[in-house]
């Protein structure tokens, strides 16, 4: 749980797990190290602006009936999404996935 902000944000299960495999996958498969400390202070960045400012993007109606009818994304990177729902001054995230497995 991160909190400092109007929001506080938690993970679900499937967040965590896709953060670890993100790392796994840089570091192992990729044999960039560097890289995925890179991605993950971004990603920290990214979360810092969700703890902000969680409610100013747009309700994502293509995800609500896989994630639930209050699915926010924010982009991560170049080609990562962070999927994430709000319910009063708490942020859930859900996802880190590519945005290539956003099925509209």
């Amino acid at each position: 749980m991160i909190g400092g902000g109007p929001y506080i944000v938690e993970f679900k299960e499937s967040a965590k797990s896709d953060i670890a495999e993100l790392e796994r996958f840089i570091v192992e498969d990729c044999h960039a190290p560097l890289t995925a400390k890179r991605r993950l202070a971004d990603l920290d960045n990214r979360l810092d602006w969700i703890e902000k400012y969680a409610e100013l993007p747009a309700i994502d109606f293509n995800l609500s009936y896989q994630y639930g009818i209050l699915v926010r994304t924010i982009p991560y990177g170049k080609k990562m999404v962070i999927v994430y729902t709000v319910e009063g001054k708490m942020a859930y995230v859900l996802r880190i996935m590519p945005q290539s497995l956003i099925v509209f």
